[in-house]
C-alpha cells in the first residue's frame, strides 16, 4: 500500500513541481510585458511631451512672425507717406528757391526806385508850401541815410519811405497849427502858423497885432490886412488847437502857381 502511494505521488509530484515552474515563468513574462508596457508609456508620455514643446515654439514663431509681418506693413505705410510728405517739401523748396531768386531780382530793381523815391520826396518838400520845414527835411535825410545801412532790410526801407509818402499826403487833408518864426521884409517874428491842408497857409504874432500868409507866387511870407482877415486867422487857430468847433471863415486862399 505504502508502495503504491509512493508511486502514485510521485507523478503528481512531478507534476506540481511543472506548474510551479510554468507559474514562475508566466510570472516573470507577465513582468516583461508589464515592465515594457511602462517604458512603451514612459516614451509615448516623452514624445508628446517632446511634441508639445515643439508645437508650442512652433505657435510661438507663427505668432511672432504675425507681429513682425505687421510691423513690417506699418513701417511700409509709414515710408509711403514719408515719401508723399518729401515730395511735397521738395515741391516747396523748388518753389521756394523760385521765390528768392524771383525776389532777389524785385530787390535788385527795388533799389533804384527806393532812390527815385526819396529824391522825389527831397523835391516836393522843397516846392511845397513852407510849412514844418525842418520837421520834413529831417524825415527825407533819415530815409536818405537809411537807404545806405546794411542792417536794414530792402522791405524795412520800403516800408519807412511808404510811411514818409503818406504822411505828406495827409497833409493835404488836415488842418494844423504850429509855432515857428519866420523872415518878414528882413525881420524874424515869433508866429502862431495856421495851415489848412495845401490850400492856404497862414500866420498870427502872439499879440495879433500882424496877419499875413504865404504867397505861393511870389514864394514869400506878406503881410495881408488884419482888419479883414485878423478875426478870421484867430478863429482858425482855435479850431487847429481844438479849442473852438469847426466853423465856415474867410481867409485868404492864395492862388496856385501856374
Amino acid at each position: 500500500m505504502n508502495q503504491f502511494r509512493l508511486k502514485y505521488f510521485a507523478p503528481l509530484a512531478g507534476a506540481a513541481i511543472c506548474l510551479l515552474a510554468s507559474g514562475f515563468a508566466s510570472a516573470q513574462s507577465v513582468d516583461s510585458v508589464l515592465e515594457a508596457d511602462n517604458e512603451l508609456i514612459e516614451a509615448a508620455v516623452d514624445s508628446q511631451q517632446r511634441v508639445d514643446a515643439v508645437a508650442d515654439a512652433t505657435d510661438q514663431i507663427v505668432s511672432d512672425y504675425k507681429i513682425v509681418l505687421k510691423e513690417i506693413e506699418n513701417h511700409r505705410v509709414y515710408n509711403a507717406q514719408l515719401e508723399l510728405q518729401i515730395a511735397h517739401q521738395q515741391t516747396e523748396l523748388a518753389d521756394l528757391a523760385l521765390s528768392i531768386d524771383r525776389a532777389t531780382s524785385m530787390e535788385v530793381g527795388l533799389v533804384p526806385l527806393q532812390l527815385q523815391m526819396v529824391e522825389a520826396l527831397e523835391q516836393f518838400v522843397e516846392m511845397d508850401l513852407p510849412f514844418r520845414l525842418e520837421e520834413r527835411r529831417l524825415r527825407v535825410e533819415r530815409l536818405a541815410s537809411n537807404l545806405a545801412r546794411s542792417d536794414l532790410t530792402t522791405a524795412e526801407k520800403f516800408r519807412q519811405i511808404l510811411e514818409a509818402y503818406r504822411i505828406e499826403t495827409d497833409y493835404g487833408s488836415n488842418i494844423d497849427n504850429y509855432s515857428d518864426v519866420i523872415n518878414i521884409n528882413g525881420s524874424d517874428l515869433e508866429v502862431d502858423v495856421l495851415r489848412l491842408g495845401r490850400i492856404a497857409l497862414m500866420y498870427q504874432t502872439k499879440d495879433q497885432a500882424i496877419t499875413g500868409a504865404w504867397n505861393a507866387a511870389t514864394d514869400a511870407w506878406e503881410q495881408i490886412d488884419s482888419g479883414t482877415y485878423k478875426t478870421a486867422v484867430a478863429t482858425g487857430l482855435r479850431i487847429a488847437r481844438k479849442q473852438a468847433a469847426t466853423d465856415i471863415m474867410s481867409l485868404p486862399i492864395m492862388a496856385p502857381r501856374g
